[in-house]
């Protein structure tokens, strides 16, 4: 069964503007990785957003390594962890899409679990019920979680690993 879990946020925000979201995003990435072992497709906004969370993922906690790249660059099948941007589409089959887009991607149906993000920006919610009713449409189960405000903390330690196992 497909699954589509949408996180609310605490932060005003949007959740494709990442500034405020990069830690909390690589601790995502990172737990789902680790824990489930799952193919992930990270979809950016744009080139310089994709940029910028490879960087964050090479150096937000130095004592782990976390195999990723951006699309196009490392094995030829792709890492575990690809980054993506528009209209860039993968080369290879990825288990979970974290979408930072605005907007649905067309191929998100072939994925078996997509993470979403709600921003409390009036216009922001709009697009993330358009898409809440793009995935139900194309025959996802889905859950809505409330993002733990210690997210937003500086997680650069394990210790704060715990505060994300319940997101998984």
């Amino acid at each position: 069964m497909k699954r589509a879990t949408f996180y609310l946020l605490w932060s005003s925000t949007a959740s494709y503007l990442i500034d405020n979201q990069t830690q909390w995003i690589c601790n995502l990435v990172h737990a789902q990785w680790r824990e489930k072992r799952k193919g992930i497709l990270v979809a950016c906004l744009d080139q310089q957003q994709a940029i910028q969370l490879d960087q964050a993922l090479w150096t937000w906690a130095p004592h782990t390594f976390l195999p990723h790249n951006l699309v196009g660059q490392g094995p030829t099948h792709g890492a575990p962890v690809e980054l993506i941007w528009p209209p860039q589409c993968p080369d290879t089959s990825y288990d979970l899409l974290i979408t930072l887009l605005p907007q649905c991607i067309n191929y998100a149906s072939s994925f078996s679990e997509v993470i979403d993000f709600v921003p409390l920006a009036e216009s922001c919610k709009a697009l993330a019920r358009a898409r809440y009713k793009t995935y139900r449409n194309l025959g996802f189960t889905l859950h809505t979680k409330q993002l733990p405000k210690t997210c937003f903390d500086s997680v650069k330690n394990t210790t704060r690993d715990r505060s994300y196992n319940s997101l998984l």
